[in-house]
C-alpha cells in the first residue's frame, strides 16, 4: 500500500472514530424526559363540624370553621389547593345539599365530606342522658336514635348527596371520611351506647359510599373509626374534646385530630 492509501485510511478512521464518538456524546447528553408533574387539585371542603374545624382552633366565622380544621391543613400540602371551604358546623346531609353543594362545579377536582353526625346527633342524646341516664327522655332519645339508624335513611340520604356532588363536578375524586368511636370502652352504659351508635352510623357511611361508587361516581372511603383508639375520651391524651360541660370542644377533634383526618385523607389521594 502506497504512502498516500496509507494516509488515506487513518484520516478515514480518524473520522469514523470523530463520528462515533460524536455521536456517543450526543447520545449521553440527551435528557431523560422527566414525568409531567401531578396536576393540582382543584379543591372543595363540604361537610359538618368535624369538617370546620370546630374546636380545634379558634372559631373564624358564625359556621365555627377554624385554622386547624384538616381542609386548611391539606390546602397546605403540595399540589392541593383549597378553592372553597364550604362546611359549617351544625350541617346535617340537607344542609350540605341545600348550601353547600352549589360551591362546587365542573371544575372541581377534588371534594371532602365528613356529614351525617348531625343527622343522627349522637351529641344530644348523650346531652339528654348524661344528667339521668335512667330517665325516661334518655331512654326515648336512644330509642329515635336506634330507629333512626334502622331505617337506614343517614345511609339513603347520604348517597344521594354523593351522587349529586359527582353530578356537579363529574372529573372530582370524592373523599368521604366517617367518625371515630369517642368513647373508652367500658366507661358507663350510656358512654358505650354512643359507641354502638357511632359504630352503626359509620357503617351507613361506608355502605353508601359503595353505592355511589357503584353507580359511577368517583367515590373513597376512608375510616376513621378506629384511628383514635389510644386517645378516645377516656384516655389520658384523647384527641377529642373531653369536656362535656364545653360544647364548642365535646367530642370534636383536637388539632391533632384534625391532622389524623388529614393524614388519612393524604393515604387516600397517594393511592
Amino acid at each position: 500500500m502506497s504512502a498516500r492509501s496509507i494516509r488515506r485510511s487513518r484520516i478515514i478512521g480518524s473520522t469514523v472514530a470523530a463520528l462515533v464518538a460524536l455521536v456517543g456524546v450526543v447520545g449521553a447528553a440527551a435528557p431523560v424526559a422527566a414525568e409531567p408533574p401531578a396536576p393540582v387539585a382543584r379543591y372543595v371542603a363540604l361537610g359538618d363540624s368535624y369538617a370546620a374545624g370546630q374546636g380545634a382552633a379558634a372559631p373564624l366565622d358564625a359556621c365555627l370553621r377554624s385554622s386547624a380544621a384538616y381542609p386548611v391543613l391539606l390546602d397546605a400540602e403540595p399540589r392541593t389547593n383549597l378553592l372553597r371551604f364550604a362546611a359549617c358546623s351544625g350541617a346535617d346531609i340537607a344542609d350540605v345539599a341545600a348550601t353547600q353543594l352549589s360551591q362546587v362545579n365542573r371544575g372541581t377536582t377534588l371534594v371532602t365530606l365528613t356529614v351525617g353526625g348531625n343527622d343522627l346527633d349522637v351529641g344530644a342524646v348523650f346531652a339528654v342522658c348524661a344528667p339521668d341516664p335512667d330517665s325516661l327522655a334518655c331512654a326515648t332519645a336512644v330509642i329515635e336514635a336506634q330507629q333512626l339508624l334502622a331505617s337506614g335513611t343517614i345511609g339513603d340520604d347520604l348517597a344521594s348527596l354523593l351522587l349529586a356532588i359527582a353530578d356537579r363536578a363529574p372529573r372530582a375524586h370524592i373523599v368521604v371520611t366517617d367518625y371515630p368511636v369517642p368513647f373508652v370502652n367500658g366507661l358507663s352504659t350510656l358512654t358505650d351506647t354512643v359507641n354502638a351508635a357511632t359504630a352503626s352510623l359509620d357503617a351507613q357511611i361506608q355502605a353508601a359510599a359503595a353505592a355511589a361508587g357503584a353507580a359511577g361516581a368517583d367515590v373513597e372511603y376512608r375510616s376513621l373509626a378506629l384511628a383514635y383508639l389510644g386517645h378516645q375520651v377516656g384516655d389520658a391524651d384523647p384527641w377529642l374534646g373531653a369536656d362535656q360541660d364545653d360544647p364548642l370542644t365535646f367530642l370534636h377533634p383536637t388539632a391533632v385530630g384534625q391532622g389524623v383526618y388529614r393524614d388519612a385523607i393524604l393515604t387516600a389521594l397517594a393511592n
